[in-house]
Order: structure tokens, then sequence, then C-alpha cells
């Protein structure tokens, strides 16, 4: 507890009252109960307490913070008597996570990190709000999942608070020393220069490179590209989602089809298609889902040719292991359809084939997980990303070969 007559005025509003170690340059920090829950107050140190300048700024941070809402972004609750009372986080800085955890920082947890903290901004930036004080010292990571928690709006940019005094040199990006104005791109740079000291960094040295050059226009132009380049399977998720949205309309389709057609109508339908054939082509089930995948042959699809490949290189070496074992799960589940009919006679096949591609799908993550576990010096989102890609493709090519056979029928 405190017994500084600065706050003496505010003690008897809260249940409890209690001066946090960790202070800002400018305000002190406390912790704070209000009907049973925890809060952090921030009011300014009493040498800047007559300051008109510093009294702005912790205006604008809570007249900025009030209005935004984010998971990963602190709340900003009220301001009264020049102090802002916000949600209390449970966590630590990630200056102390660095100092007493360095070995936290993998590859995944950082990725997560990355992930996480430019969601955070590019939001901030989606409501024409730019940080430019990112620092170790500003983000917390909870105790409980190790989420981003986002703080400190005091020397933010926005439309209607130009001032942007204050910043962390160390983290400054070029624009911000010499006078330029600030953009979204110059709190892309603190992210590069977070990175680097972060103890895995040298896995993301070209994203670092392009986050941190010194011209605006070779950065990163937006947190959402900055956030493709750290997480690629981002990139590819809507392509990978409508591929996998076909999957399931064909497979719907099928069974459909297949369950609500008796064996003996296929046969009149059969017979009636085979008079029609000099004037009619055959009929195609589902074209229009079917035409926006190019299926691949399992046999052509990635040669084996080992002597080309070098033994130190880990990608080639990943992609010659999850050709291999795809094929075992391929042929341990979906290979035998490519005899069978699309319409069938018999209803089961529909139903069969929803088992065993789903299980060919269950074998496609486990097979997915081992590589990970193997391959530690590649991106996890790549493995993953090749494994469903070649999912995609041989269920496709799979289910090509039953709409073949149906119309040949």
């Amino acid at each position: 507890m405190i017994d500084s007559s600065q706050f003496s005025d505010l003690q008897p509003r809260y249940e409890a009252f209690e001066q946090l170690h960790t202070q800002g340059a400018t305000c002190d920090a406390f912790r704070v109960k209000v009907f049973g829950k925890l809060h952090f107050l921030k009011r300014l140190k009493p040498e800047y307490s007559g300051d008109i300048r510093r009294q702005e700024a912790l205006q604008k941070e809570f007249e900025t913070g009030y209005r935004l809402e984010h998971p990963h972004l602190v709340r900003y609750l009220s301001l009264a008597d020049g102090a802002i009372l916000m949600e209390y986080v449970d966590g630590e800085t990630l200056s102390q996570r660095l100092a007493a955890h360095p070995e936290y920082f993998s590859k995944r947890n950082t990725e997560k990190l990355l992930r996480q903290l430019s969601e955070v901004v590019g939001y901030l930036h989606s409501h024409q709000v730019v940080h430019l004080d990112l620092k170790p010292d500003n983000i917390l990571l909870t105790h409980i999942g190790n989420d981003v928690k986002l703080v400190d709006l005091g020397c933010c940019y926005t439309d209607t608070y130009a001032d942007t005094q204050g910043r962390t040199s160390k983290y400054a990006a070029p624009e911000q020393l010499d006078g330029r104005k600030p953009d979204e791109r110059t709190d892309i740079y603190a992210i590069g220069k977070i990175l680097e000291q972060l103890p895995c960094h040298q896995h993301f040295s070209k994203v670092i490179a392009r986050c941190t050059a010194p011209d605006p226009a070779n950065r990163y132009q937006t947190a959402e590209q900055l956030l493709q380049a750290v997480m690629p399977h981002r990139r590819r998720r809507s392509i990978t989602l409508i591929a996998m949205c076909i999957s399931i309309v064909i497979l719907g389709a099928a069974i459909f089809l297949l369950s609500g057609q008796p064996a003996q109508q296929n046969a009149q339908q059969s017979s009636v298609n085979a008079q029609d054939t000099s004037t009619q082509a055959p009929a195609q089930p589902v074209p229009q889902a079917d035409a926006t995948v190019t299926p691949l042959s399992p046999v052509a699809d990635v040669p084996e040719t080992s002597a080309a490949i070098p033994p130190k290189d880990p990608q080639a070496l990943m992609e010659k292991d999850l050709k291999r074992m795809m094929d075992e799960a391929y042929r341990a589940t979906i290979v035998n359809f490519c005899d069978s009919l699309f319409p069938s006679p018999s209803p089961t096949t529909g139903e069969r084939w929803a088992e065993q591609s789903t299980e060919f799908h269950r074998r496609t993550t486990g097979i997915s997980d081992q590589l990970v576990k193997k391959y530690p010096q590649l991106l996890e989102s790549d493995i993953r990303q090749e494994a469903e890609t070649r999912f995609q493709h041989l269920v496709a090519y799979v289910f090509n070969k039953m709409r073949e056979n149906g119309n040949k029928q």
C-alpha cells in the first residue's frame, strides 16, 4: 500500500489500492479493486501533474481507447480526477517474459505473438489510429493463454489528435526521428524492431528486413500484409475453404443422388441415355463444382527423383516424406473408388465414400502432425497447407474417375 498524499484522495473510492512496481516514464500505475474486481489505474506522476501537454496526452489516450474494443487491446473504462481506469491484465510485459523465460519464444510461440500483435495493430489502423510507441514494455502477455494485450495509447496519432509527442528511439522509424508524418508503416517498422529482440529472430530474417526498411515504401504497407508473411497459410485460406466446400457439395450431391435413386430406376435411366447418345451428350452430375478443381493423378503428382534432392534440404526431404505418407493413406482409404460409378446403382456407395474420405482426411491431419515435429525448422503452416492441398487433389482425382465411369455406362 502507498501513503503518498498525492493519491490519498483516491484511496477511499476503492476496496483496495496498491502501487505496482512497474511504472511508466510519466505515469504511476496502481492495482485497485472495484466491487471485488481488479482494475488498473494510471495517473500522472506528481512532477508532471501540472504539465498541460501531459494532461492532454492522458486525455487523448482515454478518449481514443474508450471507443475501441479488441480482444488484444486493453479496455479503457473511465477517466476521473486525471486518472484513467482500465481493465487489469494478469500477466507480464514482453520485456519481463524475455528476461525471465527466453525459452518460451520458440518459433511457434513467436508466430502466435506476431499474429495477435499484427491483428490488434491492424484493428487500430482500421479505426484511424497509429500507435507510434510499440515496444516490449507496451505488450503484455497474459498468464492464462499467453495472449497479447497491447497497452498505452498515449503517443498515438489519430485524425483528431495529431500531436504525437513521445517515442522510444530504439523502436522509432526514421520518419519519427526526422519530423515526417507517420502512418501505418511506422508501426510496422516498430514490429520489425521488436521481432529483432526475440530469440528465434533468425527464422524471420526476411520479414524483419522488410519491416525495418528505411524507406516506408519498401515495407509491408499494411498489417494484413505482414500477417500474411508471418502466417502464409492465411493467404491461401480462402482458396482452401472454397476447395473444401466444393468437396462437401460434391459429396452431399453424391449421397443425395445415390440414396434417392433405386437400382432399377438407375438401370432404366442408363438405358434411356444409351438410346440418346447419337443426339445428346452424357449428363454431367456436378459440372460447375468440379470445373473449379484441377485434379492431379497420384502417379504424376510429385515424381520420385531422390538423386536430385539435396540430402540436407529440409523442404525437399519433407515433401518426399509427405508424398510417401499421403500415398500410403490414399491407398488405404479411397483408391478403390476409382473403379466405382457416379451415379451408382448402389445407395451404399455414397455412404462408404463419406466414411473413407473422412478417414483419409483424418490421416492427412495425423501426417501433418508427424511432419511438424520432424521438421521444426520449417513453418508449421506451410507443412499443413501442403498436406491439405494434396488431400484436395487426390479427392478430386478419385471423384472425377467415378464420374467418368458413370458417364461410360
